[in-house]
């Protein structure tokens, strides 16, 4: 950003935006590779102190970045703010109460099995990996840039931001709050399109972070495994809404079906992509449906406050070829007919489609719903299972159902009688699986994804004993030294599994100590045996 502004405001009034140089990206990832290379960013409150003041700026500046998602998506700031917004807060604020206690070693306890690691320590030390790279989406601009990035700090990195260009406007707020808030040492913005981003994966990150589609996720984790680094992805998939007809309240169900194909027209990562429904409630769930999208957003979509529109025109002409391809029959939820030079597009329900129909053929990302009906439970999970995982799946019924459901399938995450609610549980982690995505991240699990897991074993230099201690190397042949495997094999690795097989065996293993005590003989025996061993080894 070449110019000087007081405000996101100023910055979104004065600014377009601009792509970064080329030629000044291998430097600026140099800078941050030095700046962490001082370990200033070890420092638990130095990074607490980066939090601290992302999050003066994110409320300095909230109205702007509202209003900046506004300007790209047309998504009510009210619903910005709902799912964007407070969700980076909370996560910051999260960040500052637990990092202390996320990031400290975790300690074994290997000695109470392994007689040799008798007075060993250990313990996991979560270290940062140094310097990550993190690209955006544009669909929620401000929350897929910054959860991630917030777990990046906390766990000690420095880090470039990509945002999406297809969000030029939040794009622009986000340069601005990071550069104005936050230490140039730690975080910096990289803005572009395909060149700049093709320059950035070009260089070594010691971790890479995407979200969005899968054919750019294959590039990420190309340029990923070209440094043999770390990679989440976030990508997307044909989430479904199983509906039995054993669902308790059909009217709530509809109601969190709609919400979640609606929410930013359509344009979320686990929206419901199409639902599977019993045929002897299909045609109550559409009836359902209808009176759940007029109740959110009145007759009219195209004059809601709260319909968001979709991002370009590319994306509306794909989802308006879909529809027209598709042999399904359409179910219009109102009168609105879809505008392109709005970027509007109706809410539409598409019954009787097939799973070889158009709207099937990948995921649709947008507010066009297929309906397909099963006769029974089995059938709906056989079609679920014949796609790639998806990023989210949906069950409603009774708990025997759903839990038949979530045992018979695979997917990122998986939610009962409710729709999206999952990404509010920051205490759990978010992530998909195969082609939906790798990794994981929110919370604690953020800090696990961008630490390296270090094994650090201490042992004192007086135990074990110097006879003991030789047990672990040669010379293991000759009658003098049979004892070594006969004394050897319990001392480090002790098979325990045969005590438990015998009657006398399982009251031993009800004592307390037990796998102490059982080590003791071999203890002895080698204390006893290793003496005249090594005594005879060292007069010859």
């Amino acid at each position: 950003m070449s110019k000087e502004h007081s405000s996101i405001s100023g910055a979104l009034n004065e600014s377009a935006l601009e792509y970064t140089d080329i030629g000044t990206i291998s430097s600026t990832v140099g800078e941050l590779r030095t700046s962490f290379a001082t370990g200033k960013t070890r420092d638990l409150e130095f990074r607490k102190d980066q939090l601290r003041a992302l999050l003066k700026g994110m409320r300095a500046e909230k109205k702007a970045l509202l209003d900046a998602v506004y300007l790209d998506l047309h998504k009510s700031v009210n619903e910005t703010e709902l799912t964007e917004y407070s969700a980076v807060v909370f996560e910051i604020g999260l960040m500052l109460e637990n990092m202390a206690k996320w990031t400290r070693p975790d300690r074994g306890s290997s000695f109470l099995l392994q007689p040799a690691l008798l007075f060993s320590k250990s313990e996991v030390r979560k270290e940062p990996l140094g310097t990550v790279v993190i690209l955006g989406a544009w669909n929620y601009p401000i929350r897929l840039a910054l959860l991630p990035l917030i777990g990046a700090i906390a766990a000690g990195n420095t880090a470039v931001l990509k945002p999406s260009e297809l969000a030029p406007h939040t794009a622009v707020a986000l340069e601005y709050l990071l550069t104005a808030y936050m230490d140039p040492s730690v975080v910096r913005v990289v803005q572009g399109a395909v060149p700049e981003s093709t320059e950035l994966l070009a260089q070594h990150f010691d971790y890479y972070f995407y979200t969005g589609s899968g054919s750019v996720g294959r590039v990420v984790a190309r340029a990923a495994a070209e440094h043999l680094s770390g990679v989440t992805l976030e990508l997307g998939g044909k989430s479904p809404a199983i509906v039995h007809a054993d669902v308790g309240d059909l009217s709530v169900a509809a109601m969190r079906i709609m919400w979640a194909k609606l929410t930013n027209a359509g344009q979320t990562c686990v929206a419901v992509d199409y639902v599977l429904v019993h045929r002897s409630v299909k045609d109550r769930l559409i009836d359902l449906f209808k009176d759940a999208a007029v109740g959110m957003y009145g007759a009219s979509f195209a004059k809601s406050p709260d319909y968001g529109r979709i991002v370009n025109r590319r994306n509306w002409n794909r989802l308006k070829d879909l529809l027209d391809r598709s042999e399904g029959a359409l179910v219009p939820l109102g009168d609105d007919e879809p505008d392109e030079n709005d970027l509007f597009f109706p809410p539409t329900i598409v019954d009787g489609v097939r799973p070889s129909d158009s709207l099937m053929s990948s995921e649709i990302f947008g507010p066009i719903l297929p309906i397909i009906t099963f006769d029974t439970l089995d059938e709906a999970i056989d079609l679920v299972n014949a796609r790639d995982q998806p990023l989210a799946l949906y069950a409603f019924g009774s708990s025997a159902s759903a839990q038949h459901v979530l045992t018979s399938t695979r997917s990122g995450g998986a939610v009962v009688n409710d729709t999206m609610f999952h990404l509010a549980s920051h205490s759990m982690p978010f992530g998909g699986v195969g082609p939906s995505g790798t990794g994981r991240y929110t919370g604690q699990y953020s800090i696990d994804t961008f630490s390296h897991h270090r094994h650090v074993f201490e042992q004192p230099l007086w135990f074990p004993s110097p006879g003991i201690d030789s047990l672990r190397g040669a010379p293991y042949t000759g009658p003098e030294n049979s004892w070594k495997m006969k004394v050897g094999p319990s001392m480090v690795y002790p098979t325990l599994r045969p005590l438990r097989e015998s009657f006398l065996g399982r009251l031993f293993t009800r004592l307390p100590f037990w796998r102490l005590l059982s080590i003791i003989p071999g203890f002895i025996l080698a204390l006893f045996v290793s003496k005249p061993v090594m005594h005879s080894r060292l007069k010859h």
